[in-house]
């Protein structure tokens, strides 16, 4: 019985994860109304869930590697939607969104294969991309075009940068250790 129960807390912090992709019917359908109001108010109730998805699941002792994945999947779909309609409406570069992407994805492989990865600014970006979403929305004017542009591109070549240096030194290291390894059993089988 205690395990039923405990699934079912599991399912907690996912649930207002999904809430997320909930929001981004939502929040296209008042951008193609040009209901920026309510595009904002959509827009932060899918924030604030961000914020407490995590939280709910560590209070609850349920925090799992599925749920940060799924964590950060949702917030990828919610902000790479986003980042298209902005693209349709012209707002941004079709660049900007194969960055986003990019980003998205090497964080997600790069996570998969070591936690250890130094990558200062890499769990910023999707804050980055959040306060990006909401100052378009608040002035979408040329000088927010520009600061996005050049502002975001600059935190993702870092983080990119970052953790590929990270991953080279973490592999190399590996490396060293398997050789060091390997002539030590060898050392005593001789």
């Amino acid at each position: 019985m205690k395990v039923r129960a405990m699934n079912k807390q599991a399912l907690i912090p996912s649930g207002i994860s999904s809430l997320r992709l909930v929001a981004l019917p939502l929040f296209l359908y008042f951008f193609s109304t040009g209901a920026t109001t309510l595009c904002l108010l959509i827009f932060a109730l899918a924030q604030v869930t961000d914020l407490i998805d995590g939280y709910v699941a560590r209070k609850l002792k349920v925090t799992s590697r599925f749920g940060a994945y799924f964590d950060a999947v949702t917030d990828f779909v919610l902000i790479s939607g986003v980042f298209a309609a902005f693209t349709v409406s012209n707002y941004y570069p079709a660049w900007m969104l194969l960055l986003i992407t990019l980003s998205f994805a090497q964080f997600i492989a790069s996570s998969l294969y070591s936690k250890k990865l130094y990558d200062p600014l890499g769990k910023y970006i999707g804050g980055i991309l959040y306060i990006a979403i909401t100052l378009t929305l608040l002035s979408p004017t040329p000088a927010t075009f520009i600061i996005v542009n050049v502002v975001f591109p600059l935190f993702a070549i870092t983080s990119f940068v970052t953790r590929i240096v990270s991953f080279t030194s973490i592999y190399r290291r590996t490396l060293i250790i398997e050789k060091t390894s390997l002539r030590h059993t060898k050392g005593h089988t001789a």
